[in-house]
This record gives C-alpha cells, sequence and structure tokens, in this order.
C-alpha cells in the first residue's frame, strides 16, 4: 500500500482559500496526492476546525460544499476519516501534557496519536508542530527531500 497522508487543518484551508499564502503549493500538492492515488487521512476533529474557521471567516457555504466533497471522497475510498475515540483522547492528553513548552492544541495532539497509530509519517499542513513530534511536513519538506523518512519517534 502506498503511504499514507494525513492531512491537517492548515492543509484544508490552504487548498480552499485563494489569499492563504500557501495556496498554490498546496492546491499543487493535493493535486499531485490525488494522481498519484495516495490515501489520504483526517479526523473529525480536524474537519471541525476547518468547519469552524471557514464560517467564522464567511464562508459558510463553502464549509457545506467541503463536507459534501469529504463524504464523497470518503464513499469513494479516496479519503479516510479518523474517528476520535477515548483511546486516541488518552493519548493525546499525555502528548499534550508531555509538550507543555510548545503549546499545541489538543485537536493536533489527536492528530498525532491518529498518525502513530496508523503509522502514518507525512503530513500535509503548515503546522511546525508535527516537525515537533517528528513527523514529515508537507508539501515543503516533501519537495526539498526525494526521501524515504523514517520520521516517527516514540513519546517518552
Amino acid at each position: 500500500m502506498k503511504n499514507k497522508v494525513f492531512v491537517d487543518t492548515g492543509g484544508w484551508l490552504a487548498c480552499m482559500n485563494k489569499k492563504d499564502e500557501h495556496h498554490s503549493a498546496a492546491k499543487e500538492y493535493f493535486m499531485k496526492l490525488k494522481k498519484d492515488g495516495i490515501p489520504l487521512n483526517t479526523s473529525n476533529y480536524v474537519m471541525s476546525e476547518t468547519l469552524t474557521w471557514l464560517n467564522y471567516n464567511n464562508f459558510h457555504n463553502t464549509a457545506v460544499k467541503v463536507m459534501n466533497l469529504w463524504k464523497e471522497a470518503e464513499q469513494m475510498n479516496m479519503l479516510s476519516i479518523q474517528w476520535v475515540d477515548r483511546s486516541i483522547v488518552e493519548e493525546a492528553w499525555e502528548i499534550f501534557k508531555n509538550y507543555s513548552d510548545h503549546k499545541l492544541s489538543f485537536t493536533d495532539c489527536t492528530s498525532f496519536s491518529i498518525c502513530r497509530k496508523d503509522n502514518i509519517k507525512k503530513v500535509f499542513g503548515f503546522d511546525k508542530h508535527f516537525n515537533v513530534l517528528g513527523f514529515l511536513l508537507s508539501p515543503y519538506q516533501v519537495h526539498e527531500n526525494n526521501t524515504e523518512y523514517d520520521v516517527l519517534q516514540p513519546i517518552t
């Protein structure tokens, strides 16, 4: 199976918002992932953050369209939506407590936990906190390095 990519809120928003500073790189990277048939993953927490940001920034219609696109993509097996359960929350809480010096969002901590559980090494987004936990942040790091990485670091 091809390497999976976890799509963070920043990745989704950069693809949708033409005014985002990362829009061009995000759109190009998303199209490459789609063309290459790379499995995309996200979480219900990331979806919530994305929809909330869109709605709070007067993009309600876009939020509705995005949800419909996510549903279609999931039905076509192009997107896997991971639902945050108790085990994810418990691991996320440990990450949250252990990395207090980095001011991580709890949603990010659930994303780290999901990526570790599903052995996902690449994250489509722009939040450098993913680097703190040892994930390869795409699209920029992927374009800078054409190397396969074993970047998952155990949390001690």
